[in-house]
């Protein structure tokens, strides 16, 4: 890999991280906001893992602990995956329910209104319940039914990075602020964005900080 190549792929790692987990973050904290009692939950893990001086900043081994926040995380990006749709090439000729793909026609899989809300694999998906992904529930799924990262060999680069940064900033804050619900946004229903190549959110996703005593 040339100098320039280098360059030009850490650039897009750093670009499209943060754009992401951006996104991520902010409808993380509002499904946080409105559901008080998993916010509580996560909150308990957090002082149980990390202790209670917020000022302290948690290690990678703490991060890996926060089962529950992981769950919270997953959940919120199949709700809100900020990659809600991506591209692939037909390899070969194949065959989907009927229809020929020729070999080389591009094709684009559907996540936010497909994959992830599809209610074979998903009850009452438009729901947020991150118990989902208890391990119990997870064995028990298809695992292409969940790709907010995509899958497979073309999967994100930056996976792992992106959970580590989102656990990283919920806690943080987690451990200073309650998340409080807005004036615009008290439902899930509320959530406003399009769908371009990544989620966009859209003017009027509030929430409130209320300093823990």
């Amino acid at each position: 890999m040339s100098h320039d190549e280098l360059v030009s792929e850490v650039l897009a790692i750093i670009l499209a991280g943060t754009d992401t987990t951006k996104v991520a973050n902010n409808i993380i904290l509002i499904m946080l906001a409105l559901h008080p009692k998993v916010q509580q939950e996560v909150y308990d893990e957090i002082q149980t893992v990390m202790g209670t001086d917020p000022n302290l900043a948690p290690t990678y081994d703490q991060l890996q602990e926060l089962q529950v926040l992981t769950r919270v995380i997953k959940e919120t990006l199949r709700l809100f995956p900020s990659a809600p749709i991506f591209g692939r090439t037909a390899e070969e000729e194949i065959e989907v329910n009927g229809y020929i793909i020729p070999k080389g026609a591009g094709m684009w899989v559907p996540i936010f209104c497909g994959i992830h809300r599809d209610p074979q694999f998903w009850p009452n998906p438009d729901h947020f319940d991150p118990d989902r992904f208890l391990p119990s529930e997870v064995e028990k799924r298809n695992p292409n039914a969940y790709m907010p990262f995509s899958i497979g060999p073309r999967n994100c680069i930056g996976n792992k990075y992106a959970m580590l940064q989102m656990k990283a900033t919920i806690s943080t804050i987690l451990r200073r602020y309650r998340i409080l619900p807005g004036e615009r946004c008290k439902r899930i229903e509320d959530v406003r964005w399009e769908l371009h190549l990544s989620l966009v959110l859209l003017p009027g996703n509030d929430f409130r900080l209320e300093p823990r005593i």
